[in-house]
């Protein structure tokens, strides 16, 4: 759905390029014209309920765990689906609820925590859900952006005088934050040119989330997201695949309830 939205806006959006020619009659800039604003808080308002939507699948599995059987947490609000990225933080886990379950089920649980297979330095995909899922509940929207990779750029324009000889050079930007007033690149003519200059542009788009300070595609990273989680749930539900295994996991088969008041 989210990709089908900004599809829609990348080619019902009329962005065009206007050669302005400076005083020189030289040098022409290219500025961006947007007549229409890029509704990247509406596509921030998807993301974060999308990414709300994952972590709190998580979340009712980790409860039908606690609930599993004659199971009863003794503190039903501390029972969510932890996400671990140190073994002290696994250790809060399990003072808090998980040490209370099944102990085949501690073992999905914590074979999904990022502390036990991602590198320093490194970020798990649940990690990322887990802060996005903050972000957007507690702080702001998730932060999106539309940046152009590139441009497709033709035009035209004329010299001032016919029998003028110059070898026009043209300058682009890479990798702009795609706003109305935009100089995207600078094209230098040579010789004096004649007014008006006529261009037209197709721009290369992409849509952009922001995390821990870096820019990531936001359609590749929420699908990556979503089959993680989808994974994560796989193993939390029917166990951890093996080649060989000494017996059938138990499956969970329980109805799901929200913790009460």
């Amino acid at each position: 759905m989210l990709q089908s939205r900004f599809m829609e806006w990348h080619f019902s959006v009329p962005i065009t390029i206007e050669g302005v020619l400076r005083d020189d009659r030289q040098t022409i800039d290219l500025v961006t014209r947007i007549p229409r604003g890029i509704p990247t808080q509406e596509w921030a308002l998807t993301i974060g309920d999308a990414v709300h939507n994952l972590r709190s699948a998580l979340d009712a599995v980790a409860w039908g765990m606690a609930n599993f059987g004659d199971s009863k947490p003794t503190e039903p609000r501390k029972v969510t689906f932890p996400i671990a990225e140190t073994p002290k933080q696994w250790r809060n886990a399990l003072d808090a609820w998980v040490a209370d379950i099944d102990p085949e089920f501690q073992k999905r649980i914590k074979a999904l925590q990022p502390f036990t297979h991602v590198p320093e330095g490194g970020e798990a995909g649940l990690a990322m859900l887990h802060k996005l899922d903050i972000q957007d509940k507690h702080r702001d929207f998730v932060t999106v952006s539309v940046d152009s990779e590139g441009f497709d750029l033709s035009g035209a324009f004329s010299y001032e005088y016919d029998d003028v000889v110059a070898s026009p050079r043209l300058e682009m930007r890479q990798d702009v934050r795609l706003v109305d007033g935009l100089t995207v690149g600078t094209l230098h003519a040579g010789a004096p040119v004649k007014a008006p200059v006529d261009f037209q542009l197709r721009p290369n788009l992409t849509m952009l989330i922001e995390h821990n300070g870096q820019k990531h595609a936001a359609l590749f990273i929420l699908s990556e997201i979503a089959n993680l989680a989808r994974g994560a749930l796989d193993v939390l539900m029917t166990g951890i695949a093996e080649e060989e295994r000494p017996g059938d996991w138990q499956d969970m088969d329980v109805t799901l309830t929200p913790p009460e008041d």
